[in-house]
């Protein structure tokens, strides 16, 4: 066979591959496509078979790759935001429990299930990468913004009501904590609960405020401890201003020098 009619025949026999191709997606199975064909039952070819298989596996690949990587940059959003990140191990609870326990978090808190591997893509990119440590097991993520003590009450707040359930119901879950981080910084379980004793935002500002309204009363606490010569002494420079011949050493004269013997 010369060679431009090979040529022909593997143009003939590519062409209608893709043709089949199309027609199997079109129909969705091989059993629409043996439907069609004049009414014969017909098996598709092997080869035609596994380019739509290998077809499908690219396809699903590449919107497997784009979902990961908008989840991380979600989850980088998140932690750019946050001013702390720690892991809730969440085995054994439903979903429902989870949607209520998202209902009940402060407005500055947020939970989201992820995959550790993206987890710790973002946290090497936002800054946590120290977050490394707690990527184990399932974790539902809690990113918590200014008020960091409203976010670790509310976490202490779920588990102290899973513990009481347990009390009643052995089987009844209850969370951990794996680990979080803050300022760069590795937190273990210990460590986060420690922050429920941060002042919130509110309190801060309050005590700031505090601090300030305070400082006019220390400032006239200092005036009225000033020794009394300085005090003199500033009144009589004050008074000096009208005699341009008046000098500090007339106003704070130097003691008499000892009489030598």
């Amino acid at each position: 066979m010369r060679a431009a009619d090979r040529c022909a025949v593997g143009s003939s026999t590519l062409l209608g591959a893709v043709c089949g191709l199309i027609l199997l997606h079109t129909f969705g199975s091989n059993n629409g496509l043996q439907s069609t064909l004049s009414g014969r039952v017909t098996q598709a070819p092997r080869g035609l078979r596994m380019l739509q298989k290998r077809s499908s596996s690219w396809v699903a690949n590449a919107l497997s790759k784009q979902k990961k990587e908008e989840t991380v940059a979600l989850i980088k959003d998140k932690m750019d935001s946050s001013s702390l990140v720690f892991g809730m191990r969440y085995n054994g609870f439903s979903v429902k429990q989870i949607e209520d326990l998202r209902k009940k978090l402060p407005e500055d808190t947020s939970m989201r299930i992820a995959m550790n591997t993206l987890v710790k893509r973002a946290g090497e990119d936002a800054g946590y990468g120290a977050i490394a440590s707690a990527c184990k097991g399932d974790n539902a993520w809690w990113f918590v913004g200014e008020n960091i003590a409203s976010g670790v009450k509310a976490y202490l707040a779920f588990e102290e009501e899973c513990k009481k359930a347990a009390k009643t119901d052995p089987e009844a879950p209850v969370p951990t904590i794996s680990g979080g981080c803050m300022d760069g910084e590795f937190l273990d379980e210990a460590a986060v609960k420690k922050l429920k004793s941060l002042p919130t935002r509110t309190e801060l500002i309050a005590r700031i405020a505090g601090s300030i309204k305070a400082v006019p009363t220390k400032l006239g606490r200092s005036i009225k401890q000033v020794p009394q010569k300085m005090a003199v002494g500033v009144s009589k420079l004050a008074d000096g201003d009208d005699n341009k011949d008046l000098i500090v050493g007339d106003i704070f004269p130097k003691a008499d020098a000892p009489v030598e013997a």
